[in-house]
């Protein structure tokens, strides 16, 4: 399942929108928040994931805005399912930005995408921990650390480290797939 060209443009007007705060997601941001719903111990109901990307209630969109919105949500979450089932690698809407000349706007990218993964683990961090506290510190590790949102000296140490960040990078859509095996098979 791809994208149309309509349901992006629908998507960009409501996360670009005045009425939303600086600091609302990006196209990247609800990927990764969608990406996390999906391969994370629980699916998010999509009223949760609309709180986290507007922060505001009531919304303040028409209708047709709002079905686009959940429209996308459907697309992505069952486009990554696939993915998964099928036995293929998630595709990051980041690795589009490779071909970009501009390296730091590729970074934005990624960054603003583990970003929006790391909002849905907060939204259920209790869930992802039940599995065990430490491999699931393991497994979110380079999506923490690319998320660029920890500050503590041991993730300063870590992003400083410009070969483990690429590798980070590099091994992301295996990591997913791990995350997911994680909380998904029995």
């Amino acid at each position: 399942m791809t994208l149309s060209e309509q349901l992006i443009e629908q998507l960009e007007e409501l996360l670009f929108s005045d009425q939303l705060a600086e600091d609302a997601l990006d196209y990247f941001g609800l990927h990764g928040l969608i990406c996390a719903s999906v391969v994370g111990p629980e699916e998010m109901p999509k009223s949760a994931i609309s709180q986290i990307v507007f922060g505001t209630q009531p919304l303040p969109f028409n209708d047709v805005q709002l079905s686009a919105f959940d429209d996308f949500i459907n697309t992505v979450s069952n486009t990554i399912k696939e993915s998964l089932l099928e036995g293929r690698e998630i595709d990051l809407p980041y690795s589009e930005e490779v071909n970009n000349d501009d390296s730091s706007h590729y970074d934005a990218c990624i960054e603003s995408w583990c970003a929006g993964f790391i909002e849905g683990f907060f939204y259920a961090e209790k869930k992802w921990f039940s599995r065990g506290e430490d491999i699931t510190a393991e497994l979110l590790l380079p999506i923490m650390a690319l998320s660029g949102l920890f500050d503590s000296g041991e993730f300063k140490m870590i992003r400083d480290n410009e070969k483990l960040m690429s590798q980070f990078e590099e091994i992301m859509p295996d990591q997913l797939v791990d995350i997911f095996l994680f909380y998904h098979s029995d």
